[in-house]
C-alpha cells in the first residue's frame, strides 16, 4: 500500500523540539587556544604574497626570470598590513617586531606534521612530503601563497653559485645562480671543483645572512657549490578552515544571532617554499 508523501521541508534550521538549546556549553573558548599558540607555538615571519606585475604575458602568464621583484617566482612579499611598520603595539598591546627588510611580520603558530600518521599516504601520496599544518590567531587571515618563514629552526640547504669575481656574494633569492637563495644562518660547506674553502679563514659570513670574501675572490664564472643552514621557508597552499566561526556561550543573551558568533583560530596548510618551484 503507498504510502502518503511529506510536505514538510527536508532542510533543518534549528534543533529537535524540546532539545534546550540554552543549557549545555560546547562553544569553542578562543581565550584558551589562544594562550596555546602563544605559549606552545613557534616565531614565525608571516608575508603576505601578491601577483608580480611582470607576468604580462597574454599567451603564457609566465613570470621573468630576472625580475629585481620576485626574484622569478612571479609572486613578491609584503608586510601582512599596509602601514604597519608605523606603529609599536597591535590590537592588543603586543609589540610589533618586524624582520631586517620591513617585508615580514613576527607572529605566533603552531606547526604540526601532516605526516604523524604514515597511513595517510595510503590517502595522499607524496603529495603531502614537505607539507605542514600551520593554526594561528584568528585576526591574522592568511592567504594563498603567503609566506612563513620558521626564524627560530633551522634545515640544511645546498645550492649552486657562479662567482662573479665581486668582494660579496649577496642574496638574490629566486632561480639566480649569481647569489644565495636563502640568507646564511651557518656554512657547512663550501667549495669548488678543486679548492675547499674555509669559514672565517677564506671567507666569513654578514648578520644579514650574506658571504664576504676574506681573500681574494675566485675567478669570474667560477662554479661553487654550497650547503648551508637556513631558517625553512614556507608557503601556504591551502585553506582547509579559512572562515571558522562558532556560537558562543548561550548563557548570556546577545542581542541578535550574528553578536553571538565569534572567529576561531585560522588553520592553512603550507608547503616548503622550494617544493613550488615548478607552479610559480
Amino acid at each position: 500500500m503507498p504510502t502518503t508523501p511529506t510536505l514538510r521541508p527536508s532542510i533543518i534550521t534549528g534543533v529537535p523540539r524540546g532539545v534546550a538549546a540554552d543549557k549545555a556549553r560546547v562553544d569553542f573558548r578562543v581565550s584558551e587556544f589562544d594562550k596555546a599558540i602563544v605559549t606552545k607555538g613557534y616565531q614565525l615571519a608571516w608575508s603576505r604574497a601578491g601577483v608580480c606585475p611582470c607576468r604580462n604575458n597574454p599567451q603564457t602568464d609566465q613570470p621573468d626570470i630576472n625580475c629585481d621583484l620576485c626574484k622569478g617566482q612571479g609572486r613578491f612579499f609584503f608586510l601582512p598590513e599596509v602601514g604597519l611598520e608605523n606603529y609599536d603595539t597591535d590590537g592588543h598591546g603586543n609589540l610589533i617586531e618586524l624582520t631586517e627588510d620591513k617585508t615580514g611580520l613576527i607572529i605566533m603558530g603552531i606547526m604540526t606534521s601532516a605526516v604523524q600518521d604514515p597511513q595517510i599516504f595510503e590517502k595522499f601520496g607524496e603529495w603531502v612530503f614537505g607539507t605542514m599544518k600551520l593554526t594561528v590567531q584568528p585576526e591574522n587571515k592568511l592567504g594563498f601563497r603567503d609566506r612563513i618563514i620558521a626564524i627560530s629552526s633551522t634545515m640544511p640547504w645546498s645550492q649552486l653559485i657562479t662567482c662573479d669575481g665581486q668582494q660579496e656574494i649577496n642574496i638574490t633569492g629566486g632561480y639566480k645562480r649569481e647569489g644565495l637563495r636563502y640568507p646564511v644562518v651557518d656554512v657547512i660547506l663550501l667549495r669548488s671543483v678543486d679548492t675547499i674553502y674555509r669559514l672565517n679563514i677564506d671567507f666569513e659570513c654578514t648578520p644579514e645572512g650574506k658571504l664576504r670574501w676574506l681573500t681574494t675572490p675566485p675567478d669570474a664564472d667560477t662554479m661553487l657549490s654550497l650547503t648551508y643552514t637556513i631558517h625553512p621557508v614556507w608557503q601556504i597552499v591551502e585553506h582547509p578552515h579559512s572562515v571558522r566561526d562558532t556560537q558562543v556561550s548561550a548563557k548570556k543573551q546577545a542581542a541578535s544571532k550574528r553578536d553571538q558568533f565569534t572567529r576561531l583560530p585560522v588553520q592553512a596548510l603550507c608547503t616548503l617554499d622550494f617544493l613550488l618551484d615548478d607552479e610559480s
